[in-house]
């Protein structure tokens, strides 16, 4: 669970820092305020809308990626709106922290100079697939209340066959097996013949929901 949520960050991180470096910079004194109000915002696909378990999790965090930030002590005057989530500046990046409740936030900082706002939203997490199986094993079940789960069985060229619930998307496919496999779907259902064969090795199903904004990475390890 530690080493694909540490992959996930790092892509998501990975990502910003693109972002950053095709920023493009002041060319003048008189530029410097109006370049950095322009390059020091919001990721757009910073966490937004998140989702609380009600099974074997117990806390979670979320990640607002601040580009044009890169320490953790750049961020400054962070405030939080509700009382049940904490936030902490990180170095690129604003932590918050949330437990089993559903909520909104307005969170406030100041970075460079410029003020920044945004919304995050926690919701009630259910399970996003109405089937999702890995050859004759069905675990669909697996992810009513937590969006992890794991196999004693090696897997080896099976298929992987996901069918989304209605409003959601199959966004991507990712397979971590000694190297990575990333397959781009964007559809309702999908299938693959994969492969987990080596231990801690697993796969990712990141799905979307539309109407709320709402991101969800089912994951099965083999262990």
């Amino acid at each position: 669970m530690k080493k694909a949520t540490k992959r996930l960050l790092a892509a998501f991180l990975a990502l910003a820092m693109v972002f950053t470096l095709l920023a493009v910079p002041a060319t003048s004194m008189k530029d410097v305020s109006a370049a950095t109000s322009k390059t020091v915002y919001i990721n757009p696909y910073s966490d937004r809308v998140v989702s609380y378990k009600p099974g074997r999790v117990t806390q979670a965090s979320g990640v607002i990626s601040i580009m044009g930030c890169t320490k953790a002590s750049q961020i400054k005057k962070l405030k939080c709106s509700n009382k049940n989530m904490k936030v902490s500046a990180k170095d690129g990046y604003i932590r918050v922290d949330y437990g089993k409740k559903a909520g909104k936030a307005t969170i406030t900082c100041t970075v460079k100079g410029v003020k920044l706002k945004t919304t995050f939203t926690v919701k009630k997490y259910t399970n996003p697939v109405s089937s999702i199986k890995i050859g004759s094993k069905n675990y669909t079940s697996s992810f009513a209340k937590n969006t992890y789960t794991y196999t004693s069985k090696k897997v080896s060229k099976k298929t992987l066959s996901v069918k989304a619930k209605k409003g959601w998307t199959i966004k991507s496919v990712s397979v971590y097996n000694g190297g990575s496999k990333y397959y781009n779907v964007n559809k309702s259902s999908y299938s693959k013949k994969i492969t987990l064969s080596k231990k801690y090795s697993d796969v990712i199903v990141v799905m979307y929901q539309k109407s709320t904004g709402l991101t969800e990475s089912l994951m099965v390890t083999y262990r």
